[in-house]
């Protein structure tokens, strides 16, 4: 089959969101099916101009057709526009103007779907709010998929998402807490529909014997010295344990928790820096290790270390070696650092304000969540100061993820979606 994956941008730069969940989900497919992306120039959503070439190329071997924006984002004139329709009554046409000056607006993509949508088994739009999704739909509902990605903000309110949701063939969500907003607070039900989320890449568990150390992860001599000698006054089972290239290269000799997503300030990074430096007081011998891009100040404390960004492997790596992962997000739907700590068997502590985090835990029974400081410190004392508890929910994350989110799996649910679609 061949499918048209429509996004507002696209790329292995774009960190998280409908775009990160439409860019692997189109390089899994194109092994089973043809699938182009069609999407804008643009890179950054601040401005939307247009930073990419236009044209066709490939991008880990999905075909990448982009198209010039016609207009760059206006940030005043947004605010303005949002405030008086979010606070007084408006029109539907009201809500049309503020979908063109969200962005990004492309009318060479438009033109391209309206010569070749019927040469494409299904378009298969990302994100719900963008005029690439609110214009290409209404091009060819009955060939239509959206991926709305929804979230409870106040433009969830308006008016046109329903309807659009309503004249859609189907509706992937990318959790089951998504899927629940859709139908208890838009008021949306279709039978074409499926929890069709991301899939993870479920590592078998191993251990690393010091002398199998991998040749990438080679120190100098000077720092082997003092590797040395500290991991000489480190835990005999540190040589042998899980996640040991990750802890040998970092100095980790003992427990540590584990943030493995971006670190700035609107993602619930301060209110867990807060907390843990709350739980750090009364338990002092517990590192917080920071992976992923820096884009906030952090405190220099003794407890802190940065791990800096990671190619894929060594994350797994590091989730392995932690005793238990931190996932402060309060609105990501994808919850992937969750999913792939769970992947290595290493439970997790969620924000309680993550709908898709804490549904994950419940789930697969495999972690723990919190809203308050006094939770926080709570729970993590509790996870930490119990080896087997921490192994009995280990092992209930491998498992759940091993079921639910192979990409075997998912990609199977994805198919099902198309196939119920096709026959409505």
């Amino acid at each position: 089959m061949k499918f048209a994956f429509v996004t507002p941008r696209y790329g292995a730069e774009v960190p998280g969101g409908s775009e990160h969940a439409c860019r692997m989900l189109a390089e899994h497919l194109s092994d089973r099916h043809e699938v182009d992306v069609l999407t804008t120039c643009a890179r950054d959503p601040a401005t939307w101009e247009n930073e990419y070439a236009e044209g066709a190329d490939r991008v880990r071997g999905v075909l990448v057709r982009r198209f010039a924006v016609g207009q760059l984002h206006d940030p005043a004139a947004f605010r303005q526009l949002s405030s008086r329709i979010l606070t007084t009554p408006h029109g539907r046409a009201d809500e049309q103007e503020w979908v063109r000056r969200l962005g990004p607006s492309s009318p060479a993509l438009i033109e391209h779907l309206k010569r070749q949508h019927r040469t494409y088994e299904a378009l298969v739009f990302f994100s719900l709010y963008h005029p690439t999704t609110v214009l290409g739909i209404a091009v060819a509902p009955d060939r239509s998929i959206v991926f709305p990605h929804l979230r409870l903000d106040p433009p969830l309110r308006f008016g046109i998402w329903a309807d659009l949701l309503a004249s859609v063939r189907g509706i992937g969500y990318l959790s089951a807490a998504e899927r629940a907003l859709a139908l208890g607070f838009l008021r949306v039900a279709t039978p074409n529909e499926e929890v069709v989320g991301v899939g993870i890449e479920t590592p078998t568990e191993q251990t690393y014997p010091r002398h199998q150390q991998d040749p990438a992860d080679e120190m100098n001599d000077q720092d082997e010295a003092d590797s040395d000698t500290a991991a000489e006054k480190a835990p005999a089972e540190y040589l042998a344990g899980r996640g040991v290239l990750f802890r040998r290269r970092h100095r980790l000799y003992g427990s540590f928790v584990l943030h493995g997503g971006r670190i700035e300030p609107d993602n619930g990074c301060e209110e867990m820096l807060e907390y843990f430096d709350g739980y750090a007081a009364a338990d002092g011998d517990t590192a917080l290790v920071l992976m992923g891009v820096k884009m906030m100040k952090v405190p220099e404390q003794p407890y802190l270390r940065l791990a800096g960004v990671l190619p894929d492997r060594e994350r797994m790596v590091a989730y392995e070696a932690a005793d238990v992962t931190l996932a402060p997000e309060p609105d990501d739907l994808l919850a992937t650092t969750v999913l792939e700590s769970l992947a290595v068997g290493t439970p997790a502590l969620v924000n309680a304000r993550n709908h898709a985090a804490v549904d994950h835990c419940r789930r697969a029974h495999a972690g723990l969540y919190y809203a308050t400081r006094a939770e926080f410190i709570e729970a993590l004392r509790l996870l930490m100061h119990d080896p087997r508890l921490r192994a009995r929910l280990g092992e209930n994350g491998r498992r759940y993820v091993r079921q639910h989110y192979r990409w075997e799996a998912v990609l199977g649910r994805f198919e099902r979606l198309v196939a119920k679609a096709k026959r409505s």
